[in-house]
């Protein structure tokens, strides 16, 4: 039915995805803040990632039939980028509201370039530089405590949130590579499965074991994590990703935080203050800079 929908709207069908996929990531930062009440992060995590594993092997089994030992080798390691990024940013989401967590989590979208000039040794243009240098400044505004008295200080929520768009961000380079030789289906399903057992790693060496009564408010809180948090939202990113150019993904990706931020004030009563609100906004200039592409010549303007 996408591919039919698609077909009918081009380019427009992939940003419908995106934005509905960047809506949905968005409300999994709330739904998951609200869970953090009744099971602490990495139980939350481990839960999470059994049941998606489990459904990652079923609908792509054919893929893990096939896998060679390389195959598993690129997996685990960026399912171990992934799950560690994941684990981190839960962490993270613990101490500080969904939409802070979400705005400094997304600092991997800058980080990226500079890890593949790392590796392949090859300069990012000159925006990446300014991007780069916006969103410094936007993290340290949203993280930094202080700036009236003088007593500056930032929180383990913080760090953590910024150290999950480490793994992250080698997450996405290290798939970049890897899916040459190996599908993206294993890939994901890697990710699934080291998501699960960092989480369940973390969980029994720092967490009590949960004492939750399961109810109707706590299994639907986990399908929509899930299912929507994750398979749908995965789908639609890479279904949107394959119609849309590039540059619109980049532009539409930070709906991701604001969208957090908006749904954290409605449903969990977050409040930021006018420094947070202004580093979110530096944070995303920062990534629509660096993803934003402007050609002139033809009297066309492409973003």
């Amino acid at each position: 039915m996408l591919e039919r929908f698609a077909g009918r709207y081009g380019s427009k069908a992939g940003v419908l995805c995106l934005i509905v996929s960047a809506l949905l990531w968005g409300g999994e930062y709330v739904v998951a803040k609200d869970v953090l009440d009744i099971m602490e992060p990495n139980w939350s995590n481990a839960v999470r990632g059994f049941f998606t594993s489990i459904f990652a092997v079923i609908v792509w089994w054919k893929f893990f039939k096939r896998a060679t030992p390389a195959d598993w080798r690129r997996g685990l390691i960026c399912g171990g980028l992934f799950g560690m990024g994941t684990a981190l940013q839960i962490m993270g989401l613990e101490l500080i509201n969904a939409g802070i967590n979400a705005f400094i989590s997304s600092a991997y979208v800058i980080m990226v370039p500079f890890m593949v000039w790392f590796i392949e040794k090859t300069r990012p243009r000159g925006k990446v530089f300014v991007s780069a240098l916006i969103a410094v400044v936007g993290i340290s505004t949203m993280s930094i405590t202080g700036f009236s008295t003088g007593n500056l200080s930032i929180g383990p929520g913080e760090i953590l949130s910024l150290l999950s768009a480490i793994g992250y961000g080698g997450a996405i380079v290290a798939a970049d590579y890897f899916t040459e030789k190996t599908s993206v289906e294993f890939i994901t399903g890697c990710q699934f499965i080291c998501t699960f057992v960092i989480g369940i790693v973390f969980a029994l060496i720092m967490e009590q074991p949960p004492d939750v009564t399961v109810s109707v408010p706590v299994v639907l809180e986990f399908i929509y994590l899930i299912l929507f948090g994750t398979f749908i939202t995965q789908f639609l990113f890479t279904f949107g990703v394959k119609y849309a150019s590039a540059n619109q993904a980049g532009v539409i990706f930070p709906l991701e935080s604001v969208s957090a931020t908006v749904f954290g004030c409605l449903f969990l009563h977050e409040q930021l203050k006018t420094a947070q609100v202004i580093g979110g906004i530096l944070i995303v200039a920062a990534i629509i800079i660096s993803n934003i592409t402007l050609r002139r010549g033809d009297g066309e303007r492409l973003s």
